[in-house]
């Protein structure tokens, strides 16, 4: 934070001294450069005037003088404020530019208030004199305006903005002008063609008029045409440039919605071409990527997949407090004799498709099919508390789920499924487990063991849900929810184990 503070003092004063620059230079353009329109006489006055009353000078100079001061008072306090440093940032090239121009016109009616009264006491003509500083004024703030702009947007763009927000989206700040190419095509195209054709004119003018000279129109004519190519030439740049980076932002966007088959129409072979074709080649390794997510996905749980692609792909695994469902057909070998292979397929799928999204819908995952199988996790990978109660709403929706399926294979000739679901709460190890190349995230554990023992028990019960009595206890629902079953004794474990059962 010190180091960012003494930065940010450092930036202030950097940015006074570019404004500083700006009025020296034109200051410096004004002693060099001749005067456009000559009127001796009055010029001589003028100057004698100024010889004698050298206080003017300095009232002149203070004019802009004051304006740099109050630039770096203002960039100091508000970059100091954490709430304010974003907008001041943004707004110091426009905002100093525009202070340099103020003082710039202060000046100049200075100059029109001392010329009137120069006038009032020596009797001579200032027509020429205003005109002279009319000029100058317009010359000095354009450049002025320009020089500083652009250094200014320039520190900001180089070494400001990127270390003290790193993050960016600076276009979203609401209440901030915004840095745009076309007005640093349009102030090149002022200093560097406009204001020099109208001094180089203005001084051929008057100079053909001083010595009696009719103006020459074909030079006017020659300095028009001039001014327009050069005019022709700063659009065609600016919408060269633009046009490009409208139709690339507005491609990014789409990709940021989702839309990964976005590609930019242009084509060149210059530093553009190179970002569109680069732009083209990213947006096509996106969608290539997303395909491969969404297939991935299809393959295993969308919130398994999440855990693998955020770098859980080592083998391993943590202990977690989790429920496990078992669902399995009833009599599917026996059934799946009497139908075609493609048939078995399809019906499956269709039967899968249905009680999967019951899973999904109550914050579990579907972990594997194991033939006409089902095994679901709840807590892993993600961790939930509610785990026991989540299994328990999926296995009431897989109920209400298998009754419409099978109105619907009841009106395609199909035959009608039943099911036994097991469920078990406990420990495990969730994680990744096989061979190093080859590997599957699940979890295992007597949790696991017991929770298909449990499924393979509503045959013995005659019932399709059997639930034990720690995962009716982690529910805490209220006694007459459920109904015991039996407590019995679960092959591979010594002590006897209470199941409990519900009728809706």
């Amino acid at each position: 934070m010190k180091n960012e503070s003494k930065f940010v003092f450092r930036l202030g004063w950097l940015y006074g001294f570019v404004v500083l620059f700006a009025n020296f230079f034109a200051n410096f353009v004004q002693v060099v450069i001749p005067t456009p329109i000559d009127d001796s006489a009055a010029f001589n006055v003028w100057r004698q005037f100024l010889d004698d009353n050298p206080n003017l000078s300095w009232i002149s100079m203070l004019s802009y003088a004051v304006p740099t001061v109050a630039c770096i008072v203002y960039s100091y306090r508000n970059m100091h404020n954490p709430e304010r440093r974003l907008k001041t940032f943004l707004s110091i090239p426009l905002v100093f530019s525009l202070a340099t121009v103020i003082g710039w016109g202060v000046n100049f009616l200075i100059e029109v208030v001392t010329l009137l009264y120069v006038r009032s006491h020596f009797g001579i003509s200032i027509s020429k004199l205003l005109l002279t500083s009319l000029v100058y004024m317009v010359f000095s703030i354009v450049t002025v305006f320009t020089i500083s702009y652009l250094q200014l947007d320039l520190i900001n763009r180089k070494f400001a903005l990127p270390r003290l927000f790193p993050e960016g989206h600076l276009s979203n700040i609401s209440g901030a002008p915004k840095s745009q190419f076309a007005l640093l095509f349009v102030l090149c195209f002022s200093v560097m063609t406009l204001l020099p054709v109208f001094y180089l004119c203005s001084s051929a003018v008057s100079i053909q008029q001083n010595n009696g000279l009719e103006v020459h129109k074909g030079m006017l004519i020659m300095a028009a045409v001039f001014v327009a190519i050069s005019l022709g030439i700063t659009i065609a740049l600016t919408l060269l440039i633009t046009h490009p980076l409208k139709e690339l932002t507005a491609q990014a966007q789409k990709i940021q919605n989702g839309d990964y088959d976005s590609k930019v129409k242009f084509v060149s072979n210059d530093e553009l071409g190179v970002l569109a074709d680069s732009f083209n080649d990213m947006a096509t390794s996106l969608a290539e990527k997303e395909f491969m997510r969404a297939t991935f996905g299809k393959i295993v749980d969308p919130s398994v997949r999440d855990y693998l692609m955020s770098g859980n792909v080592t083998l391993g695994g943590e202990l977690r407090d989790v429920t496990v469902l078992f669902c399995d057909i009833r009599s599917f070998t026996s059934m799946s004799e009497r139908m075609q292979p493609e048939q078995v397929v399809s019906l499956l799928n269709e039967y899968f498709t249905s009680l999967s999204k019951c899973i999904t819908d109550n914050h579990g995952i579907v972990n594997k099919y194991i033939g006409d199988a089902v095994m679901a996790i709840f807590g892993a990978p993600a961790e939930s508390v509610n785990h026991a109660y989540d299994a328990f709403c999926a296995a009431r929706d897989m109920r209400s789920a298998l009754v419409i399926l099978n109105e619907h294979f009841a009106k395609i000739d199909r035959p009608s499924l039943s099911f036994g679901i097991g469920i078990h709460s406990g420990s495990v190890l969730a994680g990744n487990i096989g061979a190093q190349n080859r590997m599957e995230y699940t979890v295992i554990g007597d949790t696991v063991n017991t929770a298909s023992r449990i499924e393979s028990l509503c045959k013995t019960y005659h019932t399709d849900l059997l639930l034990s009595e720690e995962t009716v206890q982690r529910m805490g629902l209220t006694e007459g929810t459920f109904t015991l079953v039996d407590q019995t004794e679960i092959r591979g474990k010594q002590k006897k184990i209470k199941l409990f059962t519900c009728a809706s």
